[in-house]
């Protein structure tokens, strides 16, 4: 199991390789959105949008409504397809009151439309994510805080949960309860995850099975100062271009707003880009890979191949200094040694 010390020398070490000219970047997002104040009975436009927040417009993927589109139990993106679990309410006319009814939910990508809605039956309740779903890019396993329903659809607890959407009826893996609510999570490229408690601290998450203590382990981070958010749908990202976290939240005022976070330990922020257009309610956003080709040699990340990339391996390789770690293997043997100084000397020299 991994240890508490193991988990915070992961937090303090990982290292973000942003672009040049990163102040010229803005990310362009997928998400599903629920909500917006424009709409109305006749005109729900529920679905899968492009959210491009340098011109702060939000563009409609798919045409017209699909009920089980944009997944509320969460959902993430993988292999071509937008897995997750989608929930309505109806009534219930033996009980006399509002019920759950949840389906398995897939959708291809490219055209958006679904291959897959598979309606659980009533004893899989415990589906229902409560801060969206989240996908490690190292392990590729999906993660999610799923609400522990009884009988009469109240919530007793909270489990983090590893969900593998292979076969109709999901299946849930629970590695531990989680005593603090979250409001959203997301993982880093580095595998770590993060998430947004909902009395506005980050957090940082440990996937490891706490076996008899059964609760698992969170790290406070710092403090994001937003402390009146609401319980309705969250849903936060992480930019492996600029190392930051982008977060659509609706506060307890029912308005939405995206904000920007800052994960740098030490350094916690929270800044607030924007209300949301038209107040739109998101939730699964995904950055849209914009990434753009890394320059072979380029060890620091400054756009450019010269001798500061020599400095840069010089000073892991003398020093330990594992700022640029994730760049370091030029050569790409598997190890950083005196090998890959010669493959960038030979880059410098136009070998």
């Amino acid at each position: 199991m991994k240890t508490t010390k193991t988990f915070i020398s992961a937090l303090l070490i990982m290292a973000s390789c942003l672009m040049a000219h990163a102040g010229e970047y803005s990310p362009k997002f997928l998400c599903g959105v629920v909500k917006a104040d424009s709409w109305t009975d006749g005109n729900n436009m529920e679905g899968i949008y492009e959210f491009d927040l340098a011109n702060a417009t939000l563009t409609k993927l798919t045409e017209g409504r699909d009920v089980y589109q944009a997944p509320l139990g969460g959902a993430v993106y993988e292999d071509g397809l937008m897995k997750g679990i989608h929930f309505k309410t109806m009534w219930d006319d033996f009980d006399q009151a509002y019920t759950y009814v949840l389906y398995h939910v897939q959708y291809d990508m490219t055209t958006w439309e679904r291959v897959k809605a598979y309606a659980l039956s009533s004893v899989d309740r415990n589906y229902i994510s409560s801060c969206g779903l989240a996908h490690d890019p190292v392990t590729g396993k999906n993660y999610g805080i799923f609400y522990n329903f009884n009988m009469s659809w109240q919530v007793v607890d909270r489990k983090l949960a590893e969900i593998d959407f292979s076969t109709n009826t999901p299946t849930r893996n629970i590695i531990g309860t989680a005593s603090i609510p979250m409001a959203a999570i997301a993982f880093s490229d580095q595998g770590i995850l993060y998430g947004v408690g909902e009395e506005g601290w980050l957090y940082a998450i440990s996937t490891a099975n706490p076996g008899a203590i059964g609760e698992i382990e969170v790290f406070p981070m710092g403090d994001l100062g937003i402390d009146n958010i609401s319980t309705n749908p969250s849903t936060m990202t992480y930019d492996k271009r600029t190392g930051k976290f982008y977060w659509a939240v609706v506060l307890n005022d029912q308005k939405s707003y995206l904000y920007e976070i800052n994960p740098t330990l030490g350094h916690v922020s929270a800044t607030q880009l924007m209300q949301l257009p038209d107040n739109s309610w998101l939730v699964n956003m995904e950055v849209i890979d914009q990434q753009e080709p890394t320059i072979l040699g380029d060890v620091n990340c400054d756009g450019q191949v010269t001798s500061a990339d020599v400095t840069a391996l010089y000073n892991y390789l003398l020093n330990g200094d594992e700022t640029f770690i994730a760049t370091s293997d030029v050569n790409n043997d598997g190890s950083i040694t005196s090998s890959d100084i010669t493959v960038v000397y030979n880059i410098i020299l136009g070998n």
